[in-house]
């Protein structure tokens, strides 16, 4: 069980899916109340920009409980990375970067028993990843590492959750599909065959220097010649300071006739670094 969790931790980064599109609102400007709230009025845009130079540092985790043979199962894979933005486009889309894996490994604890930890092949490595019209060129700038076995992806999968469309409190809009090769892909991982999926995001609240978006994630599949539906729910956070997701956090797992049986929770946390004394751990 170990190695297709570490696998999916790889996998955190996938993002093939475009972002959904929704009907322009009529935009309002702007009009901020003594508390920080933002009137409801208010459209926003959510759009991830980068600029030449930016660090961001990325946390993602992966943790997975279940019972089986009479015991208990807890598998959490964890990859932090610091990302150095080399060259972006007029739009702020990353073209080319440098990234550090500070931290990549999985640990699996079998009934409260001692921890077995396993270091992942990318942790201590550094790669300079560009972006291609073909796909995305790494070079292995430190540490030994065959790449040929690694997929790489600029962006998360969670920047693809963005709506393309500013949009205003309470709007919802739905990605389903192919859209979410992302995460299904972490959900392949665990050994489930996708068939169907669909994730309604609902806009929660809008601050002045954030957004809150409620996810709801469903999933029908096949895992071990079985049919298997699975349900998530999450929210994301989009800091419209730096313009990034800053978080995304979905729980939940395989549903069964007297509850879940298998509990999966998976976090992506991302902040910027903004001077030397942030580039330690």
């Amino acid at each position: 069980m170990l190695a297709p969790l570490a696998c999916a931790l790889c996998m955190f980064a996938a993002c093939s899916n475009p972002r959904a599109s929704l009907p322009p609102p009529n935009n309002q400007p702007p009009v901020n109340g003594c508390s920080g709230e933002v009137r409801e009025a208010e459209s926003v845009r959510m759009k991830v920009a980068y600029t030449s130079g930016a660090k961001f540092r990325t946390r993602r985790t992966l943790m997975v409980s279940e019972r089986a043979r009479n015991d208990d199962y807890l598998t959490t894979s964890e990859e932090v990375t610091l990302t150095t933005v080399l060259r972006v486009d007029e739009s702020g889309r990353m073209l080319a970067v440098r990234r550090s894996w500070e931290f990549s490994g999985s640990t699996l604890t079998v009934s409260g028993g001692t921890p077995q930890q396993v270091k992942g092949e990318l942790d201590g490595c550094t790669i300079e990843l560009t972006q291609r019209s073909s796909g995305v060129d790494a070079k292995v700038v430190v540490g030994a590492i065959d790449i040929g076995r690694q997929q790489f992806v600029l962006e998360g999968f969670d920047a693809a959750l963005l709506p393309a469309d500013p949009v205003r409190r309470g709007e919802t809009w739905t990605i389903e599909g192919n859209q979410l090769a992302g995460l299904n892909r972490l959900i392949e991982a665990l050994e489930f065959k996708v068939e169907t999926n669909r994730l309604i995001c609902a806009v929660a609240e809008i601050k002045p220097d954030a957004v809150f978006v409620s996810l709801d994630w469903r999933v029908t599949a096949e895992y071990a010649g079985q049919p298997a539906v699975l349900r998530f729910r999450g929210e994301l956070s989009y800091d419209r300071t730096n313009r990034l997701v800053s978080r995304v956090a979905l729980s939940g797992g395989r549903l069964v006739e007297d509850g879940t049986d298998q509990q999966v929770e998976i976090s992506v946390e991302r902040e910027p670094v903004s001077g030397w004394l942030d580039l330690g751990d």
